[in-house]
């Protein structure tokens, strides 16, 4: 499939494109939902775990020792983002963009210490990646995080703000989010931001933990947050009345409203929990990949 070209504009950004074909009640909408709390919609929703811990047994047989339940979710996300691109967008400066790049914000769990740094670091797919490409991502990101030892600089940043007045704290965050409104803050810190990218994903189930509702941040460009639970085991009673086990993955999902309507949203969740239900979809690149809007 040819890639299209769209010529940049002296509007667009240097991570996404400002839309201007959408329906005129949502570009009006970052004006009346002024902030990222008032946009911020969320829900909880759970799938059954059975066909995903048989295809990671399958998968980990065939050699693939470090393949999780998270690789599944990301692959099921990136493969949403192909036929539902409206998710990739994000609000900034009262427009609405389309992002350039599937980025996204990972927070696989650690060592938990109160104390710790942050643990969260972002992979950027394509949108025909399948399992297989994530699994490798991920794997080489977190290789080239282990070999890299200088500091992060968006935590040098941090540091250097937290040991200011707080007037003056309060002051240069202000101006960091005027940067941001408009486009301007260096690649340097959006890259590493955990608040900046296509969605932030979250695996509480590492801390043995049942999914939270995560906020959207003020600061940044992030219409999407994904946590995880633990696998839980439920009883139910089948059709003869006996009682059977079942195993079930819960996730919570909060969202920004203004990049797309309720039913296309809800279209592209609907894919994103086929997808978890159905792994051996996500061995195959897509039939196709479908553009947003100009």
């Amino acid at each position: 499939m040819a890639e299209r070209y769209v010529r940049r504009r002296m509007t667009d950004r240097k991570d996404g494109r400002r839309l201007r074909t959408i329906s005129p009640l949502f570009q009006l909408s970052p004006f009346t939902m002024l902030n990222a709390a008032d946009a911020a919609s969320s829900f909880t929703d759970s799938v059954d775990a059975a066909p995903i811990e048989a295809w990671l047994k399958e998968k980990r047989r065939a050699g693939d020792e470090n393949m999780a339940v998270l690789h599944v979710v990301l692959a099921a996300y990136v493969r949403m983002l192909a036929l539902r691109p409206a998710m990739n967008r994000f609000v900034a400066g009262r427009f609405i963009y389309a992002r350039n790049n599937i980025d996204v914000i990972l927070s696989p769990g650690g060592s938990g210490g109160a104390d710790t740094g942050s643990l969260d670091f972002t992979v950027r797919f394509q949108p025909g990646d399948t399992v297989a490409d994530v699994y490798r991502k991920i794997g080489a990101r977190s290789e080239n995080l282990k070999a890299d030892q200088s500091a992060d600089k968006l935590e040098r940043v941090a540091a250097t703000l937290v040991k200011t007045p707080r007037f003056i704290l309060r002051a240069a965050i202000g101006v960091l989010r005027w940067l941001d409104s408009h486009g301007w803050l260096p690649t340097s810190l959006t890259d590493k931001s955990p608040w900046h990218g296509s969605a932030f994903i979250s695996d509480e189930g590492a801390f043995h933990l049942p999914p939270v509702r995560r906020s959207l941040n003020e600061l940044g460009a992030l219409p999407v947050t994904i946590s995880l639970g633990r696998v839980r085991t439920g009883l139910e009673l089948d059709k003869t009345g006996q009682v059977t086990e079942h195993k079930y993955l819960d996730y919570a999902v909060t969202y920004d409203c203004r990049v797309a309507d309720s039913a296309y949203i809800g279209s592209a969740f609907r894919y994103f929990r086929y997808f978890l239900s159905n792994p051996d979809a996500l061995e195959f690149p897509p039939d196709r990949i479908n553009e947003d809007s100009l």
